[in-house]
């Protein structure tokens, strides 16, 4: 995979940048002063949205200059557009950068229509946020979906709401369909989270993925208070130790493994589950990466990195998160992804063959169109 070795090239050279630049506390100070930094966010509003909202409350707080903050949203194709921009169009000048999803199948597939590289942004910071949660229509199973055991009774025509194939939220719930057998049809080009849960209150979709944001404040109000809605089992946190324990957002939902027990008896095998256990791990280290262009202002990034993780430990934004998804944001800084990158780096060729070949179907898929408002 030697073209996975320019990963681990660009962020040892970013280290070294880090370790042989300096600043004067003065240029420090002047930088942003007077200045505007946009956060360009790939989605309308829903998790991604909220996250970015969040910490930049608090972000100009830690900025010698006191800049102002503007969160910009820019959707479509599940964050690409943005992350596109970001990479090919934002100066380097350090006012413009990105809050998105980590796309770590964006990377290892190569697919086309992805323009940006990870190695090469300006990395400024990773979040991790709550575990993603996978959740059906109740009525999909004749008498309600009650119980794991209860998918063998579904006799419904499955349909996935789906976002885009390299979307991280997609890439776990999909394969955890298809290894319990839930066959299901995937759907994708669905934007924000609105839309997604006006789909399956229609029952125009019936099986989904979701973050933690859209969870609460859209599906439980709108479908599980009303009975129209269950959650199946979570992807769960990720400890230092590589395990996957219960995310204390969901802490009566069950794991994936702990469900499939229930609903199919002993535990996942193959070649999915491989592929599986590989998207979990690189995607369970972070759920988005604040990034600016390629190249950007040393000096900028290096204010940016330590303001990033200031605001994320603000006794402030800690309480907002908890109020607004039930955990803090965790913030994950550069020696972490500089590992994740040689996961990537290493990946294993039949790994990412096998997203390859998975990806390139769903993005065959027939997409979901939004209807125009009369």
């Amino acid at each position: 995979m030697k073209r996975f070795s320019k990963i681990t090239l660009g962020f040892a050279a970013a280290a070294a940048m880090l370790a042989t630049t300096s600043l004067s506390s003065n240029a420090n100070a002047q930088y942003y002063k007077g200045k505007t930094i946009e956060i360009i966010v790939g989605f309308s509003a829903g998790g991604t949205d909220m996250a970015a909202r969040i910490i930049a409350r608090r972000l100009a707080k830690y900025i010698p200059g006191n800049p102002s903050i503007v969160v910009k949203n820019m959707p479509g194709a599940g964050s690409l557009k943005a992350q596109n921009f970001i990479f090919e169009r934002a100066k380097p000048n350090g006012l413009t950068i990105g809050f998105n999803p980590f796309q770590v199948l964006a990377q290892i597939t190569g697919r086309k229509g992805v323009r940006f590289s990870y190695p090469k942004f300006t990395f400024i910071a990773g979040v991790k946020g709550p575990a993603f949660i996978v959740v059906a229509r109740k009525d999909i199973a004749p008498g309600g979906l009650n119980k794991p055991s209860y998918i063998k009774k579904i006799n419904k025509k499955m349909s996935y709401t789906g976002r885009n194939p390299l979307h991280a939220i997609d890439v776990v719930s999909t394969a955890a369909f298809d290894m319990l057998g839930m066959k299901h049809t995937y759907v994708p080009g669905f934007r924000g989270s609105a839309s997604i849960t006006t789909s399956l209150a229609q029952s125009e979709t019936n099986i989904t993925g979701a973050g933690s944001v859209h969870w609460l404040k859209h599906l439980t109000p709108r479908l599980v208070q009303k009975g129209q809605l269950v959650s199946l089992f979570q992807f769960g946190a990720l400890q230092p130790d590589g395990s996957i324990k219960r995310d204390p957002a969901y802490p009566t939902v069950p794991l994936f493994e702990e469900f499939y027990a229930k609903a199919v008896g002993g535990k996942p095998s193959g070649e999915l589950y491989k592929a599986y256990q590989f998207a979990e791990k690189m995607q369970g280290t972070a759920n988005f990466l604040v990034t600016g262009p390629p190249k950007m202002n040393p000096e900028a990034a290096k204010i940016l990195r330590v303001a990033y993780e200031k605001a994320m430990h603000d006794p402030a934004t800690v309480a907002e998160a908890k109020k607004a998804v039930l955990n803090p944001y965790l913030h994950i800084g550069f020696d972490r992804a500089s590992k994740v990158m040689k996961d990537l780096a290493n990946a294993d060729p039949k790994i990412v063959s096998y997203w390859k070949a998975r990806t390139a179907v769903q993005f065959g898929a027939k997409k979901h169109k939004a209807k125009k408002k009369k």
